[in-house]
């Protein structure tokens, strides 16, 4: 009966997929099959994560099917609404081609760098042995990445090695994010108390300072080569992971004023700070310029409606919409519904992650996924917060939606671990 379960909770993602691709080759006037160019990048999306299923249930048994059925679906919609973005016709079809065919083979890797996940999370606490060679890898990445990188959209993010290109800070934020468990984990019973001055409680300063010295030279590191948005996630993951094991909230009050006054010396420091911002709060002095981004998603989400129709035209107007602005180009094609379902979706998973360090029964392996928990939930307020208006745009992607292999592999390997982790023999090890 649990492999029934399990089984039909994988399957809806791959009938997702079917579906969703062939409702947009019928919109476009195309017979089924799709094109032979995409039959292979299509399969690899729908069949990596009934792979990922059988293969833990053989090497992770008890993993939290849910979580991995959740990623399923949301790499399902957003290979479904980049194939119809491909559909185009002109340059805007040809460049989303690639995009797609790119995307289809990212998710077939990303369920591979899941199951890796779960397989080495029964050896976490060997990296308890080594929690500065986690922060000084992550320095390395992101320094090299200012070095050697490349400059995209003003951005020195990416790093090419051969014919292969991927993003260094995502790989250095699970770094970062590993050693955030694990100084905390070891610290614990020092960070748990505040220090008292009067009646007055503070954060115990001098335990926390190495951690936030660590996390500030690794963000001092993204924002000289402009990476704000995981510059902003860093900080902000931290801060959370921190408040989650602090008992007083007075301490967590300081804490909090102390990142309010990062947050505006960014701002006063940072002229793509102050770029943003303005965007953000008045487009339409620059409809054309630096708002144009923001005008043409509001066009965007108010013409899908509530159930579509299809519009792919519209949606490709909207800079950066496999990416930045996936949302926006889900809720044109597919309606405000499945935009909805999306952010459910990943706050089904932030939860899976949640239960996933409850179960664990506490130690090393709970907080880890609670931290791993934490820049997912994060990550994703940003993005939709960037999306709606409501916060100014960082750059990030939504997790598991938009195109971005680097970003993919890394987060499904990250719920890899956290799998492995829920599970009663991961637990045990």
């Amino acid at each position: 009966m649990v492999v029934f379960r399990k089984s039909f909770l994988m399957l809806m993602p791959a009938l997702t997929l079917i579906v969703g691709t062939g409702l947009v080759e019928v919109a476009a006037g195309h017979n089924w099959p799709p094109r032979i160019d995409l039959i292979v990048p299509l399969t690899a999306a729908l069949t990596g994560p009934l792979v990922a299923l059988f293969t833990l249930n053989i090497v992770a048994e008890g993993f939290d099917s849910v979580l991995v059925a959740t990623a399923a679906m949301l790499t399902a919609i957003s290979t479904s609404t980049l194939y119809s973005l491909s559909l185009m016709q002109g340059a805007n079809g040809a460049f989303y081609q690639g995009i797609a065919v790119r995307h289809g083979y990212f998710v077939g890797a990303s369920f591979l760098a899941l199951v890796i996940g779960g397989i080495l999370s029964r050896r976490l606490d060997e990296i308890r042995k080594y929690p500065f060679t986690l922060f000084g890898a992550a320095i390395v990445l992101t320094a090299t990445t200012v070095v050697f990188g490349e400059t995209v959209n003003g951005a020195r993010l990416w790093l090419r090695i051969g014919a292969i290109q991927f993003q260094p800070s995502e790989v250095a934020r699970l770094l970062l994010a590993g050693f955030i468990a694990v100084y905390l984990y070891d610290h614990r019973h020092l960070v748990v108390a505040p220090w008292r001055v009067g009646p007055v409680d503070l954060p115990p300063a001098p335990y926390l300072l190495p951690l936030a010295s660590a996390v500030l030279a690794a963000v001092a590191v993204l924002v000289f080569q402009n990476d704000l948005g995981m510059a902003a996630l860093a900080v902000l993951g931290a801060f959370a992971s921190i408040a989650a094991v602090l008992s007083s909230r007075r301490s967590l009050g300081a804490a909090g004023a102390m990142l309010m006054i990062a947050a505006i010396a960014s701002y006063a420091v940072t002229p793509r700070v102050r770029d943003r911002v303005a965007g953000w709060l008045e487009p339409w002095d620059d409809p054309i310029g630096r708002g144009f981004q923001f005008v043409q998603a509001d066009y965007g989400l108010s013409a899908g409606g509530v159930f579509g129709p299809r519009q792919s035209a519209l949606a490709a107007r909207v800079p950066e919409v496999h990416t930045d602005f996936i949302l926006v180009g889900i809720a044109t094609q597919w309606g405000l519904m499945v935009a909805l379902a999306i952010l459910a979706l990943l706050s089904v998973l932030v939860c899976r992650c949640v239960s996933a360090a409850l179960n664990a029964g506490g130690g090393f392996r709970s907080l880890l996924a609670l931290v791993i928990a934490t820049l997912i939930g994060i990550q994703t307020l940003l993005i939709l917060g960037g999306t709606l208006r409501a916060l100014p745009l960082t750059g990030l992607t939504v997790p598991l939606v938009s195109f971005g292999g680097t970003s993919m592999v890394s987060t499904l390997f990250a719920l890899g671990v956290v799998a492995g982790v829920g599970t009663r023999a991961g637990n045990e090890s």
